[in-house]
């Protein structure tokens, strides 16, 4: 009875060590992957949020002056990072632009952080957008895993200790009480377990040397826990300090770039702001190749700390951007720059054994608070005016010039993604049988409001703005559609040498007049120029449209350059008299001259007259006397939207 007695002692004393044991290894393996997790978790989260901070003011910059490519350019950058799933930039609660990658889950929470920014408006503190980051959480997991696995392992082989203790407790109670009771007591922040226990036995020995082990064990990992996150918080400072580099730094010449620039400038309320451009840079590359260009851009920069300013910074490929602090009058502001001119231009560059001479041209700031912008302005009218310096005037008021532009570039793209480019048609008369033989058709631009705007104002800037190509491609499709079924009526379209050279743009043509089969009836209008005759595409592209069975007629012929031998050469169908010599031909005796000149050589060639700006009945009788064949102007008719060009077409007498 005593044996079994001391046998269920021994038992339920195994079974309390045992418990008391277990308590303590699954508290120490929930703290240290609680603390693991949290700090990983605020790592990833801290790199995702400061990826976002860093490019949110460049998009900001980007978005609001509409440059939609180098917005894409900013985000693909974002997408560079690894790490970096998706990138969102939200307004109003819309998508503007979105790049993701696949196949990740973006709304699962376990394979993504998500990390909102508000982006600014420059200069202001209205925001105009959200950009949103969806960070992988795949490294944060396999971080996790490595340390879960290396916890589950210190218990597997803390569970095959304390089973072996268990065993020795059977035979050696009385000593594995001291034990027992110590580990019972134990806490991992409590210092060293202290087992106040001796025993002849080498058994018992055995396992305080294996629970002082065990202790090590934890000390070890604790010391490598706080190991992982010192190494963590050391790569997070060179990554951080990696992309700092990126961000602010130009990767050629080691000079601040932009971004820095922008960042300091914030921070002056004084200063003389001065951006220096090298001019005709592009002939260095030309003449030496880029590798003797980024040499000299180098040592150029080596030059700029040399002229007694304060910080230099380069903000694109030739520019170079100078501050000097304090206060400036705009005399003394011109002797400084004129002076910084003078010490660039007397430096002489090499190139291997090649001297290369830099000349510059200047524009500067010296307003309060002062801008980029205002000295890009200045470096604009410089170069305008062929001056070698100029300082920023707010009597000039170029920024409600450069607002008007950004207007109008806004307004076309709004206008081509809206189709708001639409053709307007105006009746070419022919004078023989008094009736309309075609139609000359003519770009407009239809505001949202209504208001139909004339290519003049805003062709020259759609051109700088890489959208004419669009528009030109869009009157030619509508167009050719609409004249598709009109048989028997032909329609000029005006093209330009620009388009001619757009390869693209051309293809674009010959499948649209091929498809609609319009080609006999299609006359393209070329430009009379001083570059027309120039280019050996031009007089290709004429062979191939009279190949398919296009005419051409030459525009605005009469004034400038007035070159006859190259309308021999492109075999024209039609001159188009300039309006110039048209509108006053009924009373000015020199434009009568011109005209019958004209008239003449052109009846000879086998080529068609047509009058422009034919504008009343003096007019129109006049050029009718002198033998001119078809008339256009706002006599007859001016122009109309192309869907009703009908109304005119059913007058027998349009005059």
């Amino acid at each position: 009875m005593q044996d079994e007695k001391s046998y269920s002692l021994s038992t339920k004393i195994i079974f309390y060590v045992l418990f008391v044991a277990l308590v303590v290894l699954l508290s120490m393996f929930f703290i240290f992957e609680n603390i693991g997790k949290k700090t990983l978790q605020d790592v990833e989260k801290e790199k995702a949020e400061l990826i976002a901070k860093m490019f949110a003011p460049q998009i900001g910059i980007n978005l609001y002056l509409g440059f939609d490519d180098k917005v894409e350019s900013a985000l693909k950058q974002i997408m560079s990072e690894k790490d970096i799933l998706a990138v969102y930039l939200k307004k109003d609660g819309e998508v503007l632009k979105r790049l993701k990658r696949h196949p990740y889950n973006l709304n699962d929470n376990s394979e993504t952080f998500r990390v909102e920014t508000a982006v600014m408006e420059p200069g202001g503190s209205k925001q105009i957008a959200t950009l949103e980051l969806y960070y992988s959480s795949l490294h944060y997991k396999e971080m996790v895993d490595k340390m879960t696995k290396l916890l589950l392992l210190f218990f597997s082989i803390a569970t095959l200790l304390f089973i072996a203790l268990a065993y020795q407790i059977r035979k050696r109670l009385i000593p594995l009480k001291k034990v027992a009771g110590a580990l019972a007591e134990y806490d991992v922040s409590g210092g060293q377990l202290r087992l106040d226990c001796e025993s002849d036995d080498e058994e018992i020995k055995l396992i305080i040397r294996a629970v002082e082990k065990m202790q090590d064990n934890v000390n070890a990992y604790a010391e490598l826990q706080e190991n992982m996150k010192q190494i963590l918080s050391q790569k997070v400072e060179e990554k951080t300090a990696q992309l700092w580099s990126q961000l602010y730094t130009d990767q050629l010449t080691g000079l601040p770039n932009r971004r820095a620039l922008m960042d300091d400038l914030s921070k002056e309320s004084e200063a003389l702001v001065a951006i220096v451009n090298i001019d005709d840079f592009t002939e260095i590359n030309d003449l030496y190749g880029h590798r003797a260009g980024d040499i000299i851009l180098k040592n150029f920069a080596d030059t700029l700390h040399d002229l007694g300013m304060d910080r230099a910074y380069r903000v694109s490929g030739d520019e170079f951007v100078l501050i000097k602090k304090g206060k400036f009058h705009l005399d003394e502001a011109k002797e400084l720059l004129k002076g910084v001119r003078g010490k660039i231009e007397r430096t002489h560059f090499y190139y291997e054994e090649n001297r290369v001479d830099i000349r510059v041209t200047i524009g500067a700031t010296i307003e309060e608070a002062p801008m980029i912008e205002q000295a890009d302005m200045a470096l604009k009218e410089a170069r305008k005016l062929r001056k070698p310096v100029m300082i920023f005037s707010s009597e000039w008021n170029l920024e409600s010039r450069y607002r008007e532009n950004i207007y109008w570039i806004r307004e076309i793209k709004s206008a081509l993604s809206q189709d708001r480019i639409v053709p307007y048609c105006q009746p070419l008369l022919d004078l023989a049988t008094g009736k309309i033989k075609g139609y000359e058709v003519l770009m407009r631009l239809i505001k949202e409001d209504g208001e139909v705007v004339s290519p003049f104002k805003f062709l020259p800037l759609a051109q700088r703005s890489h959208q004419y190509q669009y528009m030109t491609m869009r009157m030619v499709d509508k167009s050719c559609a609409f004249f598709k079924e009109k048989k028997g009526t032909t329609f000029s379209i005006n093209l330009s040498v620009e388009d001619i050279l757009n390869h693209e743009t051309v293809v674009y043509i010959k499948e649209r007049i091929t498809s609609y089969g319009v080609a006999h009836r299609v006359v393209f209008e070329l430009l009379e120029s001083e570059n027309i005759e120039v280019f050996p595409e031009v007089e290709r592209f004429v062979t191939e449209m009279k190949e398919l069975g296009c005419q051409i007629a030459i525009d605005d012929f009469g004034t400038g350059y007035s070159n006859f031998s190259y309308l021999i050469r492109l075999k024209a169908d039609y001159i188009k008299i300039d309006g110039s010599l048209i509108r006053n031909i009924h009373n000015d005796k020199n434009a009568q001259v011109i005209v019958e000149a004209i008239v003449d050589f052109a009846k000879k060639l086998g080529i068609r007259t047509v009058a422009e700006f034919v504008s009343n009945e003096m007019i129109y009788e006049k050029v009718k006397e002198m033998g001119i064949d078809v008339a256009q102007g706002y006599y007859i008719s001016e122009p109309i939207p192309i869907d009703k060009i009908e109304d005119v077409s059913r007058k027998e007498d349009v005059v």
